[in-house]
């Protein structure tokens, strides 16, 4: 996977794992709120970037012109930010597609960057920053193949050539929504597990780049978590099914979660044998 480092992002927002699944429901109001409210923000005190840190949509494939049409009102959303001087930021989740491979016109009008790949950047009071979606890093050694493959040019493009995008996402959605019917326990995320894969990520990372990861930020396992661990700030927010939210962070002052409904929630125990 690429890294793409990016430089002046001193103030921003990240949203993740929203999981939209049709326009006109509660999560697709939800964020289109959220992105009035983070552009009302931005015009009293400015906000250089907004990350979206994968999974917003339950299934997208953004080369079908579909999809692009079925979330018109929040790409336009999204768009208005951009065109108030925002870098507008897409990283994509196990359930995005098409923005790696599939670069158009109509989407650099709405993302000043957009894709599969890993954010970087140094800053001032968070130092060196790495964002990314989090699905082949948080996962068993199984599952790099797979993903690879259903990531791949050649595996989109024939699925596109050969299925409609109203099926497409008639079977996606409905398959995403009896995956996470299956409760809590399926596939539940273990904190042994959690940081092993971490530690393995650090250690790499430093080996690899000479330096450390000061902060991370991450999607996909759908807890809360705000906590340093291995000498490294680690921020993950919950899904939106469980809690809608976003990270805020203007300084090491004034910094936040907002949630939309509660604000006491329980951060997942990492520690925990």
């Amino acid at each position: 996977m690429r890294t793409v480092k990016i430089e002046n992002i001193k103030s921003f927002v990240v949203i993740s794992d929203v999981h939209l699944r049709e326009p006109g429901d509660l999560n697709s109001k939800f964020l289109l709120e959220t992105l009035e409210k983070i552009k009302q923000e931005h015009l009293a005190k400015k906000i250089d970037a907004i990350i979206f840190l994968g999974d917003i949509f339950d299934f997208i494939t953004v080369s079908k012109h579909f999809f692009i049409k079925l979330w018109i009102n929040i790409f336009d959303k999204i768009k208005e930010l951009k065109n108030l001087g925002m870098k507008t930021i897409f990283l994509e989740g196990n359930h995005d597609f098409g923005f790696e491979h599939f670069h158009s016109k109509k989407l650099d009008e709405i993302f000043s960057y957009y894709g599969d790949f890993i954010l970087e950047f140094d800053h001032p009071d968070l130092g060196r920053t790495v964002m990314r979606h989090g699905d082949n890093l948080i996962c068993l050694p199984s599952y790099q193949k797979p993903r690879a493959f259903f990531k791949s040019y050649l595996f989109q493009k024939i699925a596109n050539l050969f299925v409609p995008g109203f099926l497409m996402h008639f079977i996606c959605t409905n398959y995403a929504k009896r995956s996470r019917n299956k409760g809590e326990t399926y596939n539940a995320l273990t904190a042994p597990f959690l940081k092993n894969c971490l530690e393995d990520y650090f250690k790499s990372y430093k080996e690899n780049n000479k330096t450390e990861i000061n902060t991370l930020v991450l999607g996909h396992i759908h807890v809360y978590l705000s906590i340093v661990f291995q000498k490294v700030q680690l921020l993950v927010g919950p899904d939106w099914f469980s809690n809608p939210n976003y990270l805020i962070f203007h300084n090491s002052n004034e910094n936040r979660r907002v949630f939309t409904k509660n604000e006491n929630i329980k951060q997942f125990d990492i520690f925990k044998p």
